[in-house]
């Protein structure tokens, strides 16, 4: 008993120094512009997921209330699609977001077992069921490469699918295991600007790199809670610079790495000005603007680099 309550305190003690040295760096390199937390009089519930298009409109997966938001680049309320159910236009349950060249919008229905498919206007376009051998499985997140190919994860067969953009099911890997190329849960994803394919793979603490084919390239993170470790990574956004931020929602911080796969700093932490509560999908514009879904905290937050 006395060894476990010393682990404990020594535990404790490491995370609460990490944490604040984490605050000192978010405070000089970051600063809070706006909230988003509320659309047409209603307040978001458990926002999981946030992309942004070439026309500056930011786009929410609110997840709580089964609903897709539109926003303007400024944070003004545009427009609400969605309601519980099975029908074109309504989600159960949705988690994870993508967006096109087109501006089209990739929703992953979770609960309906598909990806709809929308205009930038919201407007319907078409939905791919997600299944293998006839059986619906719970897409998590959606990535559209250049080529116009679907790359969406699953934790139920704990792999990465890739589907053409008629539907068909093309390529997939993954399995569910703690070895090189294979998950336990996969979460979000994203298509860096080298093409290789940035997946979260939850409960291994990392984030595994794969080119277009599924060929395993490398790793960002490993598991812990110091820096350049991840306890529970949710989110993964790839920038302009190839460099890589990860959400950690249990540590409520955003981890940078540059295009090497090497640590750089925090966004977060004890004491910091940019306190995030749950973080998870992120993405990141071309000023580098990072926006930041905070499930439970009910919010999408926008933040900007000092320099």
């Amino acid at each position: 008993m006395m060894l476990r309550s010393s682990l404990f305190r020594t535990t404790g003690c490491l995370l609460f120094a990490f944490l604040l040295s984490l605050s000192v760096q978010a405070k000089e390199l970051y600063r809070h512009i706006y909230d988003i937390s509320d659309a047409d009089k209603l307040a978001l519930s458990m926002p999981s997921d946030v992309v942004i298009g070439k026309s500056g409109n930011i786009y929410i997966v609110d997840g709580g209330n089964h609903r897709l938001l539109t926003y303007s680049s400024n944070g003004n309320f545009i427009r609400a699609i969605g309601s519980k159910g099975t029908g074109d236009l309504q989600f159960n349950g949705p988690v994870g977001i993508g967006i096109d060249s087109n501006e089209q919008l990739y929703v992953a229905d979770s609960g309906n077992h598909r990806i709809q498919i929308f205009t930038s206007k919201s407007e319907y376009i078409s939905s791919i069921p997600i299944q293998i051998n006839k059986h619906g499985l719970r897409p998590i997140d959606v990535a559209v490469s250049k080529n116009g190919k679907l790359y969406i994860t699953s934790n139920i067969n704990h792999s990465v699918m890739v589907y053409s953009r008629s539907g068909k099911l093309v390529h997939q890997w993954g399995g569910k295991g703690n070895n090189p190329g294979e998950f336990r849960y996969p979460a979000t994803l994203d298509i860096g600007p080298d093409g290789n394919i940035y997946v979260v793979d939850v409960l291994n603490s990392r984030v595994q790199i794969f080119t277009p084919t599924g060929k395993l390239v490398t790793n960002a993170g490993s598991w812990g809670v110091m820096p350049g470790q991840l306890f529970r990574p949710k989110g993964v956004t790839v920038d302009q610079y190839e460099n890589i931020y990860i959400s950690d929602s249990y540590m409520n911080v955003v981890e940078v790495y540059n295009h090497k796969k090497q640590f750089l700093h925090v966004i977060g932490g004890l004491e910091s000005n940019l306190q995030l509560e749950t973080p998870t999908g992120l993405t990141v514009d071309k000023k580098r603007r990072l926006y930041i879904s905070q499930m439970l905290a009910n919010k999408v937050s926008v933040y900007a680099p000092v320099n």
